[in-house]
């Protein structure tokens, strides 16, 4: 009877021994992500065209060009957002700049000069390669490149609206939406002549990465 008793006994503890060495799994709490959504719309030489993000392989890609100056001259940065497809060469990218800043302190403007940029930018200038205002490229169903031009004598204009700053674990974003209208030009490599293309009541839904 003792035997059994001890046998007994000796069960419960080892039993209460291997529950205490049980690791309990710890699930991280959800990471806040900031909503981000792409799309465009809008008359292309005449033809109704809609690009929107998740159909037919459509995203949006962010990107920034640099001109690292060491002081006292000033440093500038042009935002890219591109809505394209590795499906289908249609795409449209739409360009603003530059944000000036002192590359002394940080290799990229601060949060702060990010955000007043953009919100203070509503309504740009049409400018080469985005340098001094806005751009925007257009590639047809060729692959084909057309883009806007600061001189154009053919009327232009832009005009961005609903635009937010924020942030997540992966970056700082400037949300926005630009409607467009201009003309945008291709030179053919060959004849060297000049075609242009006009877009109409264009609607780009996007945003800027810091």
């Amino acid at each position: 009877m003792k035997k059994i008793k001890f046998t007994i006994v000796a069960f419960v503890a080892l039993s209460l021994g291997l529950n205490s060495c049980i690791e309990h799994e710890v699930i991280p709490a959800p990471v806040p992500m900031v909503d981000l959504t792409c799309h465009f719309q809008g008359t292309i030489n005449g033809t109704d065209v809609e690009l929107t993000e998740n159909v037919v392989g459509y995203y949006c890609n962010t990107s920034k060009a640099k001109i690292l100056l060491p002081p006292p001259s000033l440093s500038s940065a042009v935002y890219y957002s591109e809505i394209l497809s590795a499906q289908t060469p249609l795409s449209i990218k739409v360009g603003l700049g530059s944000v000036m800043w002192d590359m002394s302190a940080a290799s990229d403007p601060t949060l702060s000069l990010f955000n007043a940029f953009h919100t203070t930018n509503t309504t740009p200038v049409f400018s080469n390669g985005g340098a001094s205002g806005f751009e925007v490229t257009y590639k047809d169903a060729t692959g084909t490149s057309w883009v806007s031009k600061q001189n154009s004598t053919n009327f232009q204009d832009v005009t961005f609206s609903a635009i937010s700053q924020e942030s997540d674990t992966a970056g700082d974003y400037s949300k926005f939406t630009c409607n467009f209208e201009c003309y945008v030009y291709h030179t053919n490599p060959v004849t060297l002549v000049e075609d242009s293309i006009r877009i109409q009541a264009a609607e780009y839904k996007g945003w800027f990465k810091r």
